[in-house]
C-alpha cells in the first residue's frame, strides 16, 4: 500500500527542498515476511513526477548484498525513461527518519526498468522501527538537473590565412610575375600560336619562398629597393588553368 504525502512549504524553500516528491510505501507484518536471499515483497503501483512506480523489498537482501541487509529494488513502470535524483527512509511513529539512505544523484531509470539498492539497511534495525508490526518507507525522487555545459573558450580566428588568400593575384603587392602560355596542341599554324598572348600571374617572394620553394628558385635572388618591375618569369609545359589552381594552392586555396 502506498500514500503520496502532502508538502506545504512555510516561506521559499532552499534549492535542494525544492522539485521533491515524496511516495510512503507501507509494508504490513514486515517481521512474518520470508527472508530468505532473494524472496521479496513487491507493493502496488504509486505516483510520482508523473511516473508509475513500484518498490520491492528484499527482507534477507539480494546476491550482491551483505549478510543481515535488506535490499530494495525501485521499478520505473512507465514506458518512457527518465532521470531523477532519489532517496529513501525508513520512518518512526513519530514521523521521523530512522534509518536514512542517502540520496542517488542523476539515476537513470529506462522505460520499464528498475535500479536496486543491495544494502539498505540492516535487518535489525529495521526491526527495531516498525509501527504496529509495519515497516514504513519513504521514497523521494525529484528530476536531477540537467549538466552544466561548460562554454567553450573563446579562441579569435587567426587572420593569416585570410590575409594570405587575399595577397593572391594581387598586382599592387607583389614582386613576381609569372607568364604561362596558352597551350593549343591542335594549331598546327605557328604563327597563330605565337601570337596568343601568355596569361600572367602575380606572387610574392617570401610566400613562395615558405610555402613554394621551388618557384622560389626561378624568381632567382632578392630584389634590390627601387628597383624596376620585376622580368616576367615563363611557365612552361603547363596550362594557365592548372598553374592557376597550384598558385592558389600555394596562397592557402583548396585544390578544386
Amino acid at each position: 500500500m502506498s500514500l503520496s504525502v502532502p508538502i506545504v512549504d512555510v516561506g521559499t524553500p532552499s534549492p535542494e527542498f525544492q522539485g521533491w516528491e515524496r511516495a510512503e510505501v507501507r509494508f504490513h507484518g514486515f517481521a512474518e515476511l520470508p527472508a530468505e536471499a532473494g524472496d521479496f515483497k513487491e507493493s502496488s503501483e504509486f505516483t510520482c513526477l508523473g511516473h508509475q512506480w513500484t518498490l520491492k523489498i528484499y527482507p534477507g537482501g539480494t546476491a550482491n548484498s551483505d549478510e543481515g541487509m535488506v535490499a530494495l529494488f525501485l521499478r520505473n513502470m512507465t514506458n518512457k525513461g527518465i532521470k531523477i535524483d532519489l532517496g529513501f527512509s525508513v520512518k518512526d511513529s513519530n514521523g521521523k527518519d530512522r534509518t536514512h539512505n542517502k540520496s542517488y544523484l542523476g539515476t537513470n531509470f529506462a522505460a520499464e526498468s528498475g535500479n536496486r539498492k543491495p544494502n539498505f539497511s540492516r535487518h535489525s534495525t529495521i526491526l527495531d522501527h516498525l509501527i504496529e508490526g509495519s515497516l514504513v518507507i519513504e521514497v523521494r525522487m525529484r528530476l536531477a538537473e540537467p549538466a552544466k555545459t561548460i562554454p567553450s573558450p573563446f579562441i579569435p580566428e587567426n587572420p593569416a590565412c585570410n590575409a594570405i588568400q587575399k595577397m593572391f593575384m594581387d598586382e599592387k603587392s607583389s614582386d613576381v610575375v609569372f607568364e604561362v602560355q596558352h597551350r593549343n596542341d591542335g594549331e598546327s599554324n605557328p604563327e597563330k600560336k605565337a601570337k596568343m598572348s601568355p596569361t600572367t600571374f602575380y606572387a610574392h617572394r617570401l610566400i613562395l619562398q615558405t610555402c613554394a620553394p621551388q618557384l622560389a628558385e626561378m624568381c632567382g635572388g632578392p630584389m634590390e629597393n627601387g628597383s624596376s618591375p620585376p622580368v616576367p618569369i615563363s611557365i612552361p609545359n603547363v596550362t594557365p588553368k592548372i598553374f592557376h589552381h597550384i598558385l592558389n594552392y600555394v596562397y592557402g586555396g583548396e585544390m578544386a
